[in-house]
């Protein structure tokens, strides 16, 4: 399908449970870029389809601090950019405008896509009414500790929205108040566990130690009906751990 995937990356430009003014902060960004650079950087590079572009959106008021940052890291590829939150639109429809469809493919600056995800949606023949390809299967990671865990998301913000690039460049949005009712537009479930949710030290809303505390199940990429998330078995196998992470960031 004659397609583009952009993938929309938002770092510190959004309110998360009213702390958005931290998020500003130089200590904040800081550490944040640090994850993004270790986990989500090398999540992206380990694709096995590099024909995506995607934007790390930040606050324009923290411009200077980005700008500052970034630059005691080496370059980034091509297709990976910081960008001004009022940059993005512009951004999106110059590259799209030749394409059919976009696919807007949704990833916080601290998770990861299992590396062949790219090549899973360039190859994706979505159905006509579709508005959301929906990921519901995938693991939960504490960095900290080293622990990773089989987990389910009936509407996970993994997601990617199609849209007819017609459409979207006359204005056209598809209207979701949080992820959780993503699902609700007419969607497809894509059933390879192709995310992971990473738990860390400066998460806002997502914690491993609650997550495995409020329901645990066995075979959760199955036994999940009626479950809106799940807990799923943990990995405490060292060799399968590290496999599995290899196929989210590689071996850098």
């Amino acid at each position: 399908m004659n397609k583009k995937i952009i993938v929309y990356i938002p770092f510190n430009n959004m309110d998360v449970l009213g702390k958005g003014h931290i998020a500003l902060t130089k200590e904040w960004i800081d550490k944040r870029i640090s994850i993004f650079m270790n986990y989500t950087l090398k999540s992206l590079r380990n694709q096995t389809n590099q024909n995506f572009i995607a934007y790390v959106v930040y606050h324009i008021k923290s411009k200077k601090i980005i700008e500052q940052t970034l630059a005691k890291y080496p370059p980034l590829p091509y297709n990976i950019r910081f960008i001004p939150n009022d940059n993005y639109e512009v951004k999106v429809k110059e590259i799209i405008k030749n394409y059919k469809y976009f696919y807007e493919l949704h990833l916080y600056s601290d998770d990861m896509y299992h590396k062949t995800f790219v090549k899973q949606l360039q190859n994706y023949k979505h159905k006509s009414q579709t508005a959301v390809l929906i990921c519901q299967n995938g693991y939960i990671y504490d960095s900290i500790n080293n622990r990773l865990a089989k987990y389910f998301n009936f509407s996970s913000s993994f997601n990617c929205f199609v849209y007819n690039v017609k459409d979207y460049i006359k204005g056209h949005r598809h209207k979701v108040v949080g992820w959780v009712t993503a699902i609700r537009l007419p969607h497809e479930k894509l059933e390879k566990p192709n995310y992971i949710n990473h738990c860390h030290d400066t998460n806002s809303a997502f914690y491993f130690e609650v997550e495995r505390k409020r329901n645990k199940i066995k075979d959760v990429w199955n036994n999940n009906q009626g479950a809106t998330a799940l807990f799923g078995e943990e990995i405490t196998n060292e060799d399968e751990k590290k496999k599995i992470l290899k196929d989210y960031i590689g071996n850098e």
